[in-house]
């Protein structure tokens, strides 16, 4: 019997959505899974999304998650409590039933989605849960000859247009970033400024850089989105000695570098080799990026590096 294509199984795979008569979560396809149009988060953009990949078929660091989404909930004036309740027991559920999902994909993002309610009916929960997958070409490429960075002139917006510690949905401005990139240097990724002219994010990950001196700098917390990869990486660092310098970064820092680290939830942690034209330190991963690498590894007990090249290299053969 042949396996459909990830398209597929994607679409015919299991999600939840949160019914706020029944107040519960409720197990559907996920092609059953859509927002009305009179829904405020479709309306405004005014959307939370929690991305949360697994790692050997389990979810993991889900409380980072389930925190976050409980403050930009009660940001938008929500009563978190009742879903974020059901929702950790419903997440078990669904990964129950996701288990060929995840046989046949190795592992995926599970993506947590919550509006504000309708414009008719008022303010109420409407979420849902639901699968994506994991781009492993890209992330292997990634991790063997590192990104391009892209500089351009979309602001993050983050602690400027909302608070830096809510993850939105809203995301047009790293959508324009990417095209943009795209157009200038294949496979480029935009790295985003703030209103002031300093570096701020890209739409994958923050920015982290080591300079010829080894100290590891970031763009200020209040400029970026508060991720919960980052989170880890400073807990990391922490533990080989290192403190993470929160100050503005200008862009022509990243030219003379040693290292530039990029720390998101799907690819976890990899380096980029080049801004625009000109090559950052080494084309390979530097000696942070690589210790840090491996202590991701131990710490969960899972090479996600090894599995992402893994990945794209059969997938290769496959269309070969």
């Amino acid at each position: 019997m042949q396996t459909p294509p990830s398209s597929e199984r994607f679409l015919t795979s299991f999600g939840l959505r949160w019914d706020p008569q029944a107040q519960g979560f409720e197990l559907l396809e996920a092609s059953r899974l859509s927002l009305p149009i009179s829904d405020l988060g479709a309306m405004h953009g005014a959307i939370l999304v929690e991305r949360i990949r697994s790692f050997g078929k389990q979810l993991v660091d889900l409380q980072p998650h389930i925190t976050r989404l409980r403050h930009g909930m009660d940001l938008l004036g929500l009563d978190s409590n009742l879903f974020l309740r059901h929702l950790e027991t419903s997440i078990a559920e669904l990964l129950a039933k996701s288990r060929a999902l995840l046989s046949d994909e190795s592992d995926a993002s599970l993506c947590v989605v919550v509006t504000p309610g309708d414009y008719f009916s008022g303010k109420q929960i409407h979420g849902f849960v639901h699968w994506l997958p994991i781009p492993w070409r890209k992330l292997a490429h990634w991790y063997q000859f590192g990104t391009t960075l892209v500089r351009v002139q979309y602001a993050s917006g983050a602690g400027e247009c909302w608070p830096s510690n809510i993850k939105s949905r809203s995301r047009l401005n790293y959508y324009l970033a990417d095209q943009d990139a795209a157009r200038r240097f294949e496979g480029g990724l935009g790295l985003l400024c703030t209103s002031r002219g300093m570096v701020a994010d890209t739409s994958a990950a923050n920015l982290l850089m080591v300079d010829r001196q080894g100290n590891v700098v970031s763009p200020r917390r209040e400029d970026i989105v508060q991720g919960t990869s980052l989170d880890r990486v400073e807990r990391m660092l922490k533990s080989q000695g290192f403190a993470i310098q929160y100050r503005d970064l200008h862009f022509e820092e990243l030219q003379d570098a040693a290292e530039v680290l990029l720390a998101g939830n799907t690819g976890c942690l990899w380096h980029a080799s080049r801004l625009q034209k000109r090559q950052i330190g080494n084309p390979e991963p530097g000696p942070l990026c690589t210790s840090l690498q491996k202590q991701w590894f131990g710490e969960l007990g899972f090479d996600w590096k090894s599995q992402a090249i893994q990945k794209a290299r059969a997938s290769a053969a496959e269309l070969s």
